[in-house]
């Protein structure tokens, strides 16, 4: 049977017109809890307005990527890793990098390394501690330490601290490790420190609580995708991740201005 060519030449063009037309949706998922000013919200609701500066930065993907159209949704970070593993969800943010964290999902990664140019922002890590209380911190060790340190649930500092000798007590949520703190069930807290200050400034009760310096540690935030997403959208995979780093080397300090 023989095809009229120039019909054929029209149906490739169409097949491919409507492939290329064709919107790819993905749901990136972040945690129910305030990370001022990244994402905004004690709550498992999208806010439909100032969600926060990383939130933001994701949705700016759809005006670089065509036809991609950026849903997100919001649940316990324990519960975002799993979704993320499950392939529930496309990725996951604000995700520093972690070793254990590689059978749930992809970074993005250059020559074998995680590549922090492609970053979403960097956050550093404080301990919390009641005034007056003689724990302490030099930046090496810590002192005064007679009992636990508290973290949040599945966050990567509960290693960090683990490895360094030090026993953790990790509750779920940012305001259940300041109570335990204030009730003395952990005598300091470690926390993301724009987390913490957030509390600090606007949480009533909490003026017996103060910050230690120097942070213990500063670490690179990521979009994390999922294995099941990179797998079937490699290219798509990279674009994102390299237009993650144009949109926040462009907008994100500008995006922040706006919350503070």
């Amino acid at each position: 049977m023989l095809i009229n060519t120039s019909w054929l030449l029209v149906l490739l063009g169409l097949a491919a017109f409507c492939q290329a037309d064709t919107k790819i949706e993905v749901t990136f998922a972040y945690e129910d809890a305030t990370q001022f000013p990244y994402y905004i919200g004690d709550t498992s609701e999208v806010l439909p307005q100032k969600p926060g500066a990383a939130v933001e930065l994701l949705k700016l993907l759809e005006t670089v990527i065509p036809n991609l159209k950026v849903n997100f949704s919001r649940c316990h970070w324990m519960q975002c890793l799993t979704q993320l593993k499950l392939g529930e969800v496309d990725g996951v943010f604000n995700a520093s990098f972690s070793k254990g964290r590689l059978s749930q999902g992809h970074y993005p990664f250059k020559n074998n390394m995680v590549d922090r140019s492609r970053r979403i922002t960097t956050i550093s890590y404080h301990f919390y501690r009641l005034k007056g209380d003689h724990f302490n911190w030099n930046g090496t060790q810590v002192s005064g330490l007679q009992g636990f340190i508290g973290t949040p649930l599945a966050y990567s500092i509960e290693s960090d601290l683990t490895k360094m000798g030090i026993k953790i007590q990790s509750s779920p949520s940012i305001l259940d490790n300041f109570k335990n703190l204030l009730n003395e069930k952990v005598q300091a807290i470690a926390l993301q420190d724009v987390t913490g200050d957030y509390f600090l400034r606007h949480k009533s009760g909490l003026k017996s609580i103060e910050k230690v310096n120097p942070a213990i540690k500063t670490k690179a935030y990521y979009l994390m995708l999922s294995k099941q997403f990179k797998k079937q959208h490699p290219n798509l995979s990279e674009k994102i991740w390299n237009n993650i780093k144009i949109l926040r080397n462009k907008h994100l300090n500008n995006l922040i201005d706006n919350y503070q």
